[in-house]
C-alpha cells in the first residue's frame, strides 16, 4: 500500500521518477520480489519497458562466500565507503553461526536466502516452474489432494499427472477459494496479494464471509469430468461433512481419507522433497502455490519422520498440503501389489 501511494502521487509531477533501493527479499510476494523479478525481464529483454530500470548487484548462488573476490563483486562501495573491516568480521562469525550465515547471505551478498525453518528453498521449487498445458493432461491418470480449510482460510484442490514416461514424474494442476468479503483485510493481515490473484483467475473468491464449499465442490464436479481422476486424498477428520455435500449435490468423485499424521504424511512428504530436488515437478509457477510452499516448515518426530506444520510455518501452506496429499496418494498406487500369501518371516523356515 505504501509503495502504491508514493509511485502514484507522483503523476502531479513534470517528470517523476522513483528510486528504490533495498536488499532482495526472501518473500516471494514481496514488493521487493516483484521488483526484481519485473528488472530482470525487463534487463533481459522479455519485456519492453524503457521506463523502468534494474540494477543487480548480488553474488551467485554457488559462488564461494567466503571469497573477498566474491564481496567486492556485489557491493562495489566496499572497501570504499562501506567499510571492509566490518564485512570481515561478521563473515568470521557467519562462519560459525548457522542464523548469522543467513543473515551475511541476504544482507551482504543479496542473496534470497530462504528461513533456516523452511521445507524448500525457493531456488530448487522454481527450477520446476515450467509451464503446464491443462489440455495435455485430458485423458491422463491423475490423483488429487483437497485441503478444505476451516471457514475463513484458505481451501485449495491439487492435482498431479505421473508422466507415461517416468511414473514418479508429474505434472501440477491447483485451484485455491477463499471468502470474498473479507479479501482486503486478510490481504493485509497475510501480506499477499489477493485481490490481484483473484482478478487473475488464480484465486476464487465467492461472496460471503465464509468459504462456500459447493463452490469447491462444483470445481470438484467439472475437472472430475475433464481428467480422469483415481482418487481424492482428504483428511478424515472433515470426511463425513463433504461426504454430505457431495451426496446432496450429486457429485461421484474417489475420494480417499488420508491421514494428518506422522503414518500418512512422512512418506508423502518425502515424496515431494525427493520431486522437488530431482527436478521431477512441473508446477508451471502458480503463485499461490509458490506462496504456500515458500511458508511451509517441517516437524519432526523422534525417530525421523516429518510432516508439515501449520503451527512453524511463516504464513498459509493449504496449497502445500494438498500437493503433499495428492503426491502421496500418487505414491502409494505406484506401489506393487502384495500377495496376501507373504510375509515377513525369515527365509528357511515353514509355518502352519
Amino acid at each position: 500500500d505504501l509503495y502504491d501511494v508514493l509511485t502514484t502521487s507522483a503523476g502531479a509531477r513534470a517528470q517523476p521518477l522513483t528510486i528504490v533501493i533495498s536488499t532482495q527479499s526472501s518473500d516471494p510476494a514481496s514488493v521487493m520480489s516483484e521488483l526484481v523479478n519485473y528488472g530482470q525481464q525487463v534487463n533481459d529483454g522479455v519485456i519492453d519497458d524503457p521506463t523502468f530500470h534494474a540494477t543487480i548487484y548480488r553474488a551467485p548462488m554457488d559462488a564461494d562466500i567466503w571469497d573477498e573476490q566474491t564481496w567486492f563483486d556485489c557491493n562495489p562501495a566496499l572497501g570504499d565507503f562501506r567499510s571492509l573491516e566490518e564485512m570481515r568480521q561478521y563473515a568470521e562469525r557467519a562462519k560459525h553461526v548457522p542464523s548469522a550465515e543467513s543473515s551475511f547471505r541476504a544482507l551482504y551478498l543479496n542473496q534470497p536466502v530462504d528461513s533456516d525453518d523452511r521445507f524448500l528453498s525457493s531456488g530448487d521449487w522454481d527450477a520446476c516452474s515450467d509451464a503446464v498445458d491443462p489440455e495435455d493432461l485430458i485423458g491422463r491418470p491423475c490423483y488429487g489432494g483437497l485441503d478444505l480449510s476451516s471457514t475463513t482460510d484458505l481451501s485449495s484442490l491439487v492435482l498431479v499427472f505421473p508422466s507415461d514416461e517416468q511414473p514418479t514424474s508429474y505434472e501440477v494442476l491447483c485451484w485455491f477459494w477463499t471468502p470474498g468479503d473479507t479479501l482486503r483485510e486478510r490481504a493485509d493481515k497475510d501480506r499477499v496479494p489477493y485481490p490481484v490473484w483473484r482478478d487473475n483467475g488464480l484465486l476464487e473468491a465467492p461472496a460471503g464471509r465464509a468459504i462456500d464449499k459447493r463452490a469447491i465442490l462444483f470445481k470438484l464436479a467439472e475437472v472430475s469430468g475433464r481428467y480422469d481422476i483415481q482418487g481424492i486424498a482428504f483428511d478424515r477428520w472433515r470426511m463425513e461433512d463433504l461426504k454430505r455435500l457431495m451426496d446432496d449435490e450429486g457429485i461421484e468423485t474417489p475420494m480417499v481419507p488420508f491421514g494428518q499424521g506422522f503414518k500418512d504424511m512422512a512418506p508423502s512428504v518425502d515424496v515431494l522433497e525427493t520431486c522437488v530436488l530431482n527436478g521431477l515437478l512441473r508446477h508451471g509457477d502458480h503463485p499461490v502455490l509458490r506462496w504456500c510452499i515458500s511458508n511451509a516448515a517441517v516437524t519432526m518426530d523422534p525417530a525421523g519422520a516429518r510432516k508439515l506444520d501449520k503451527a512453524k510455518s511463516v504464513g498459509r501452506i493449504d496449497g502445500a498440503i494438498a500437493l503433499t496429499m495428492a503426491l502421496g496418494l500418487a505414491a502409494r498406487s505406484q506401489e506393487p501389489e502384495r500377495s496376501p500369501y507373504e510375509n515377513d518371516r525369515p527365509e528357511g523356515f515353514l509355518f502352519f
